[in-house]
């Protein structure tokens, strides 16, 4: 390096430090490059049924029923990107109550299609007619027409009545539900929840579904051992896909308990008697 090379370079030093004083910080002199978000996972996309259910589980209560004309009934959504779409205007979205492991914060306030929000009452479409009617969170709630602790949702689509019960709490149903109930073919209920005061020592969740003996229950909140006590009761069916393709012909004509997507590929191994269904 010459002279003069040096002479530049420690002038430039010395402006550099005079710049960065006691107190004072580097300032960047252009906008970082935002880093790209991850893309949302969701899940694959089923093939549309000539006829039937096609039914989505994803984990707690967030079940997505569609029917051959592809009329979309969405119950209980915590995470929209979950979804197999975005919502539509045809769509219909149904909250069985307020708590926040049933909800997407907001999007009943932004949803296009119709909508029950903790609330009774009948909607008719085409291919769907649902009713809901009021049920009890923990046995003993007063059951309301609207604003109640839960709310079941009786959904008739593709010859199938699918009934999904929210977080139900009763020790019973009661004789007015059993009579709109009828009989059920799907049954979305749970079997362990402390804030409904379900255990395995209670086991009303269970006694519910004696009580109403739909074709095949799937379960919402639960638990490994309460998996292993329903396969004492029923035969216990698995899907590892977050999806199934239900119809009349093709369900069994006892009850039987199905367990689907992420519950089932997490349990399946420790469930040695469970019978994998290609529905």
């Amino acid at each position: 390096m010459n002279k003069t090379s040096y002479l530049f370079c420690v002038c430039i030093l010395s402006l550099l430090l005079a710049g960065c004083g006691p107190g004072q910080a580097l300032v960047p002199t252009s906008t970082p490059i935002p880093t790209a978000a991850a893309p949302t996972p969701v899940p694959p996309t089923a093939t549309p049924l000539p006829s039937g259910v096609t039914l989505y589980y994803d984990e707690v209560a967030q079940v997505e029923l569609i029917a051959p004309g592809g009329t979309r009934v969405l119950i209980d959504v915590l995470n929209p990107s979950r979804l197999s779409s975005p919502p539509t205007e045809k769509d219909i979205l149904l909250t069985t109550h307020t708590h926040d492991d049933h909800l997407y914060p907001g999007l009943e306030k932004t949803f296009p299609g119709q909508q029950l929000f903790v609330k009774a009452g009948e909607i008719q479409l085409p291919e769907v007619t649902l009713r809901g009617i009021p049920a009890a969170h923990s046995d003993g709630d007063p059951l309301l027409p609207e604003g109640g602790s839960d709310y079941i949702f009786i959904v008739d689509m593709g010859g199938l009545r699918i009934a999904h019960f929210g977080d139900i709490g009763q020790l019973a149903l009661t004789e007015e539900q059993m009579k709109a109930l009828g009989q059920v073919d799907v049954a979305i209920t749970q079997f362990e929840n402390s804030f409904s005061q379900m255990d395995l020592v209670n086991k009303k969740g269970f006694a519910l579904m004696q009580q109403l003996q739909p074709r095949l229950i799937l379960q919402t909140h639960s638990s490994l051992a309460a998996m292993r006590y329903a396969a004492s009761l029923w035969p216990l069916l698995y899907s590892d896909q977050p999806y199934v393709a239900l119809a009349a012909d093709s369900l069994p004509q006892k009850t039987s308990l199905l367990l689907m997507g992420r519950l089932a590929r997490s349990n399946i191994k420790k469930l040695p008697d469970a019978v994998p269904v290609d529905w």
